[in-house]
């Protein structure tokens, strides 16, 4: 997709530079983190108090949700985040041109709390999900579900948050308390094939658990094992 010169240790360093230099000065990591999260453990809160008397059956909504959301993942992950569309071009603009070229399968680790910019979506992005979960939600209140609305808003704002905690954590320095542990780790090396150039456009798009990958048969394990042998290091 790039040429090498543009994959270069030092033409990456230098437009790591500008990208963070053009950040606000105002930019506080910690409290994009907290936003994100505040927002969803609190909406989550929110959405226990529509959930009464929960029967049996209405459990395995959970499981079906969360199959739901790991496939939209995927898509929008797929066709959003590396294909530029109409709907919403920014998602593609953050991504490809700039997450996927500062981190590279061998060099993923951010270097400064500020790079929280370039991993997390940004603050107002959950707010924007869980505007796109009411129209269902109000379907299955009004359908009588209360229930099943309630956890239609808990496992969507559990994955957001699951997706944006375990991206940083993917992204983090290999040797601190989180990059160490042993889950982390596993899960880590999927996304960090899913960095290699070569490989983005066709590998690894589950960020989270990697469920939907493996029904599409785009789970890959090792870049050896891609189609041609393993792809050159950048």
């Amino acid at each position: 997709m790039w040429e090498d010169s543009l994959l270069s240790q030092e033409n990456r360093d230098a437009f790591r530079k500008d990208i963070l230099d053009a950040l606000p000065s105002f930019y506080n990591p910690y409290l994009h983190l907290g936003i994100t999260s505040l927002f969803g453990v609190a909406t989550i809160g929110g959405a226990l108090f529509l959930i009464h008397d929960l029967r049996w059956w209405e459990w395995t909504g959970v499981p079906l949700f969360y199959l739901f959301f790991n496939m939209s993942e995927w898509n929008i992950h797929k066709y959003m985040l590396h294909r530029r569309s109409r709907i919403a071009p920014v998602l593609y603009d953050r991504h490809t041109p700039v997450h996927h070229r500062i981190y590279l399968t061998d060099d993923m680790e951010i270097r400064t709390t500020r790079e929280f910019a370039l991993v997390l979506i940004p603050a107002y992005g959950i707010v924007l999900v869980f505007a796109a979960t009411i129209p269902l939600t109000l379907l299955l209140w009004f359908l009588g579900l209360g229930n099943l609305a309630g956890l239609f808003v808990i496992v969507a704002m559990a994955y957001v948050l699951s997706y944006e905690w375990l991206h940083l954590a993917f992204h983090l320095p290999r040797g601190s308390w989180v990059g160490r542990r042993r889950l982390i780790r596993k899960l880590a090396r999927f996304h960090a094939i899913h960095h290699d150039p070569r490989l983005m456009q066709r590998w690894n798009f589950n960020v989270t658990v990697p469920l939907w990958d493996w029904v599409q048969g785009t789970l890959l394990s090792r870049r050896e094992e891609a189609p041609g042998g393993r792809s050159p290091s950048v």
